[in-house]
């Protein structure tokens, strides 16, 4: 539990990081900026490629996994509650309370009824693509040191055998 906890904090952190920077950087402030009428990112299309399949299959091959059913599932899983953990610190960053509850509707308890435990990830990304024009910058950014973590040497997902299990946050 306290690697998970050390994972979602140096998430939030770094997110938010990177949010702010981008914020900052395309109009030279300085001071912390507050959403406003306008920001919420409608219209522009996503330019993050999908995770599912390319994603998974490129982290599983990193980490030595078959991509299998259940390992993709678990991993999908596993990034789900990374995308959230970034998600809900975005939300009380930006304090957008409303569009907290909406995230925690459509995506608590696995999303979706119907919807495909692996499109869950790309669904959330969509999401956040939507919400919010200052998400763009940090998704962009942090996605690719997301799936560079997830291979790293030092992953969660060395611990296990060919099989990695559902709940892998969870473990201490």
């Amino acid at each position: 539990m306290a690697f998970f906890t050390v994972l979602v904090v140096l998430g939030v952190l770094g997110f938010g990081f990177v949010a702010l920077r981008a914020s900052h950087e395309k109009d030279g402030s300085t001071a912390p900026r507050q959403p406003g009428p306008g920001t919420e990112a409608q219209g522009e299309p996503r330019d993050i490629p999908p995770l599912f399949p390319d994603f998974f299959h490129g982290v599983l091959f990193a980490v030595g996994k078959d991509a299998t059913p259940q390992n993709l599932l678990a991993l999908t899983e596993y990034v789900s509650q990374m995308i959230s953990a970034n998600a809900y610190g975005w939300f009380h960053q930006f304090g957008d309370a409303a569009a907290e509850a909406r995230f925690s509707r459509r995506f608590r308890g696995g999303g979706p009824e119907g919807q495909a435990l692996e499109k869950i990830p790309d669904d959330m990304i969509d999401f956040l693509w939507a919400w919010n024009s200052r998400a763009r910058d940090a998704l962009r950014e942090w996605l690719p040191r997301l799936e560079s973590d997830l291979a790293a040497p030092g992953s969660r997902l060395w611990l296990y055998g060919d099989e990695l299990p559902f709940g892998m946050w969870e473990d201490n």
